[in-house]
C-alpha cells in the first residue's frame, strides 16, 4: 500500500469527526421529532430505544450509497472487502450486515453458497437488508435473523432455522459451545465485515463464533482496531485521535462501537484450546489513521 500523502493523513483524523457529526444529527431528529407525539419521556426512560432509532436512520442514509460493481475503483477500507468475500461458500454466517452494503459479493458466490444466514439486531435495517437480498438474487438463499450474535440470542435462532438440534440448548453456554464443537460445527464461512468493533463481550463473542465454525472452515475478517501506535506501522497521534472521539461519545452515537479494540487478539485467543488457528492469512492496513484495519482470513483447524 502506498505511503499517505500529509493530506490523507489530516483526512483520515477528521473522518469519523463526520461520521460521528451524521450519527449525533440523526439522535437529536429522533429526539425532537418525539416531541409534538408525546414520545419524548418514554425515550429519555428508555435510552437505548432511542439509540436505536436514531443509529437505524444514521445507517440507512450512510449505507445508502450504492456499491461500486467495479472493485478496482474502490477506495479505503472499502477495497480490503471484495478480495475477502470471493473466498464465500458453503453454509455462511454473515454477523452484523446491517443494511446488506456486501450483497454484491455474496452475489457474485451464490452458486458456491448453501445458505447465508445474516444475524442483524438491529429491526429497523431489516426491510434494507431484505431487499438488497432481493435485488441481489439471493431469494431462498439469504435469511435475515433477527437477533444479535451472542450465545444467548444466536443460538436459539439457529435452532428455531434447524441449524442448531433442539437438544443443543440444554445446558449453559458453555456446555452448549461443547456439544457444538463435538458436533463438527455449524458453518463453513463466518464473515466479520465492520462488525466486531460493536458486539458486546468481545472475548466471549470471538470464543462462540470458533465454536460456530466447522474444521476447515474459515472466518473472514475486514474490522478497524485500536491504533498500533507502539509498532513502526503505528501513530501516536492517531492514537489520541481515537481517545478523544471515544470521550466525544462515539460509543453512544454510533450503537456501541468501540474505536479501541484489540480484534486480533481475541481472535488469537478464542482458539488457543484447540492449538491456535490452522492457518492466518492477515493483513495489517492504515496503520497512520484513527480507523486502522485488519483484514484476512483464520482458517479452523
Amino acid at each position: 500500500m502506498s505511503t499517505p500523502s500529509t493530506k490523507d493523513r489530516i483526512q483520515s483524523l477528521t473522518e469519523p469527526a463526520m461520521i460521528l457529526s451524521m450519527a449525533v444529527k440523526a439522535y437529536i431528529h429522533v429526539l425532537l421529532e418525539s416531541i409534538p407525539s408525546g414520545q419524548i419521556s418514554t425515550l429519555l426512560i428508555h435510552p437505548q430505544t432511542l439509540r436505536d432509532e436514531a443509529f437505524s436512520r444514521f445507517w440507512l442514509g450512510f449505507s445508502s450509497t450504492p456499491t461500486r460493481s467495479n472493485p478496482a475503483q474502490l477506495e479505503g477500507s472499502a477495497a480490503l472487502i471484495p478480495p475477502l468475500l470471493s473466498r464465500v461458500s458453503g453454509t455462511v454466517l454473515d454477523v452484523g450486515p446491517g443494511t446488506g452494503t456486501q450483497m454484491p459479493y455474496l452475489s457474485a458466490r451464490r452458486e458456491d453458497v448453501k445458505g447465508i444466514y445474516g444475524a442483524e439486531p438491529c429491526k429497523g435495517l431489516h426491510g434494507e437488508l431484505s431487499a438488497r437480498a432481493s435485488m441481489e438474487g439471493l431469494d431462498g438463499k439469504y435469511h435475515v435473523l433477527g437477533c444479535g450474535v451472542s450465545a444467548g440470542e444466536l443460538f436459539p435462532e439457529l435452532r428455531r432455522v434447524g441449524l442448531l438440534h433442539a437438544m443443543d440448548g440444554d445446558g449453559g453456554v458453555e456446555e452448549q459451545m461443547r456439544r457444538i464443537k463435538e458436533k463438527g460445527g455449524v458453518f463453513d464461512t463466518i464473515i466479520c465485515v465492520r462488525v466486531l468493533c460493536s458486539v458486546p463481550d468481545l472475548e466471549q463473542r470471538a470464543r462462540e463464533l470458533y465454536a460456530l465454525l466447522k474444521p476447515g472452515g474459515q472466518l473472514l475478517v475486514a474490522e478497524h482496531v485500536v491504533n498500533p501506535w507502539r509498532t513502526p506501522k503505528g501513530s501516536f497521534i492517531a492514537r489520541i485521535a481515537q481517545g478523544v472521539y471515544e470521550l466525544l461519545g462515539w460509543r453512544w452515537f454510533m450503537g456501541d462501537c468501540c474505536m479501541v479494540r484489540d480484534t486480533e487478539g481475541a481472535l488469537k485467543r478464542a482458539a488457543e484450546g484447540d492449538g491456535g488457528w490452522e492457518a492466518v492469512d492477515m493483513e495489517r492496513s492504515f496503520g497512520w489513521s484513527a480507523l486502522p484495519y485488519i483484514s484476512g482470513v483464520w482458517v479452523k483447524k
